[in-house]
């Protein structure tokens, strides 16, 4: 399932043969650090969102706002697809951070499983962290009447917070808040499509297991 948006370039030619006037382009509204992806970031991440960014300017990058309520949908789209559907990555929200003249950029991201045929008790069916370079993922399951999911078949969640800024100050740094982002948005969605146990997610990002 894909969102997609798409722009209409209008032309036109007045009776000397001059196009119109090109229009102003429109600056993206600044928002509160807690309001940048709507409903996914707590007040605690939004603080982490600042740090990571080095900004409390903050613009979303996306002229149609992502948050928890358009991702739930299109999870609970997905699983409801059918169990042959593979993996799949819900629209993501990407917030960017104005320093000087300078950017930083971060994304927040849905990756889904719905296949999920796992022997019980692996690593797999617990809540996980994962981790490359400058991101970090919460991995749960979600059981959920809303979507569907049950716990023999459950839909295998991943929130991952990525930081897109190549000058980061990176995981030595930051990794902490990568986590606590991800965290935010992990449990966020849990609870917007009613995620048995809030799909096992501790309430605090501290009491997560390491990666």
């Amino acid at each position: 399932m894909a969102l997609a948006m798409f722009g209409v370039l209008a032309a036109g030619c007045t009776e000397s043969g001059v196009g119109p006037e090109a229009s102003p382009s429109v600056k993206a509204p600044e928002v509160r650090p807690n309001q940048a992806c709507p409903g996914l970031i707590t007040d605690a991440a939004g603080e982490a969102l600042t740090d990571v960014l080095q900004s409390s300017q903050l613009v979303n990058d996306d002229a149609q706002t992502i948050g928890v309520t358009a991702m739930g949908k299109a999870l609970e789209a997905f699983y409801r697809s059918g169990p042959k559907a593979g993996e799949f990555a819900a629209p993501s929200c990407t917030v960017t951070g104005t320093v000087g003249r300078g950017k930083r950029v971060g994304e927040i991201r849905l990756v889904a499983d719905g296949r999920n045929a796992v022997v019980a008790g692996s690593d797999r069916t617990t809540v996980r962290v994962t981790r490359t370079d400058r991101e970090r993922g919460v991995a749960f399951d979600c059981a959920s009447t809303r979507v569907g999911a049950t716990r023999d078949l459950p839909l295998r969640i991943t929130a991952s917070y990525m930081d897109r800024y190549e000058s980061s100050r990176g995981d030595a740094v930051l990794s902490e808040d990568y986590v606590v982002l991800a965290h935010s948005a992990a449990a966020a969605i849990a609870k917007e499509l009613g995620c048995e146990n809030n799909g096992g997610l501790p309430e605090r990002a501290s009491d997560l297991p390491r990666p």
